[in-house]
């Protein structure tokens, strides 16, 4: 098992009996079906034992539709990939440049119709990888500051005050 994009080392050990657990070979789409809590992660979703392989060919085609995670811009040759497909790049294809071809099958419609087109001509596609968000993507986080959290003991203590009279 290769190291994470931010680890330097391997995370298991020749020794480490876990090791025989690991999968040698990564399904690359499970990159689509983890998440960290940020706004370019992929949504939170639960997966099946029974349907996992449809499951993961559906959370990838969905990541790869978003404009935020797959830009294709034809007349300048150029595929925009989220991070993730940098990161993560050997779990996807062997170099930068086969990526496109990777992208491919988690495309559908136009968009992979495009794509195609870009494949098959004679030019060389130039592949960038797009800004990361890394801000949360919780829908309605509230900030609290002392006064918020004063103003709330008070509301416990008088509640508490309450049910104990």
């Amino acid at each position: 098992t290769p190291p994470s994009p931010l680890h330097i080392s391997p995370p298991f050990s020749g020794s480490d009996k876990r090791r025989v657990l690991a999968l040698e070979k990564v399904d690359p789409r499970i990159h689509f079906g983890l998440n960290c809590g940020a706004k370019s992660c992929p949504p939170v979703k639960k997966f099946t034992a029974e349907a996992i392989d449809e499951e993961l060919r559906i959370v990838a085609m969905a990541f790869c539709e978003q404009e935020e995670n797959v830009k294709i811009d034809e007349v300048k040759c150029e595929l925009g990939l989220s991070m993730i497909f940098k990161w993560y790049m050997s779990d996807f294809a062997s170099s930068k440049s086969e990526l496109p071809k990777t992208v491919l099958g988690y495309l559908r419609g136009d968009k992979k119709a495009v794509l195609e087109r870009m494949t098959q001509s004679s030019r060389s596609i130039s592949v960038k990888f797009l800004d990361y968000d890394w801000s949360t993507n919780a829908l309605e986080s509230k900030g609290f500051s002392g006064s918020d959290l004063k103003n709330a003991n008070v509301a416990v203590k008088s509640v508490c005050e309450c049910s104990i009279n």
